[in-house]
């Protein structure tokens, strides 16, 4: 068991016999979590821990964009004869 100290940023320096147990290096991604009361840091197990997924983005403009999600709703609904 070791101890660290918390600092201003909230940045922690993860003691050296800790990182050479574990295997943690400099440049190294870790999971952060809270578990009842405690901090747990671990590897990450699935790609997508690695980094948050990405904000969809468009180049359409908030008109155009309407203007095809207002298309697909029409070619969505059932024709007045099928109901």
């Amino acid at each position: 068991m070791s101890t660290a100290r918390i600092y201003k940023k909230g940045q922690v320096t993860i003691p050296k016999a800790v990182r050479d147990q574990t295997g943690i290096d400099v440049g190294d991604r870790v999971v952060v979590e809270a578990r009842d009361g405690e901090i747990v840091l671990r590897r990450p197990v699935g790609v997508l821990e690695f980094a948050p997924p990405r904000r969809r983005t468009t180049d359409l403009s908030w008109t155009e964009t309407r203007r095809l999600a207002r298309e697909d709703r029409v070619t969505r609904q059932p024709a007045a004869d099928d109901a």
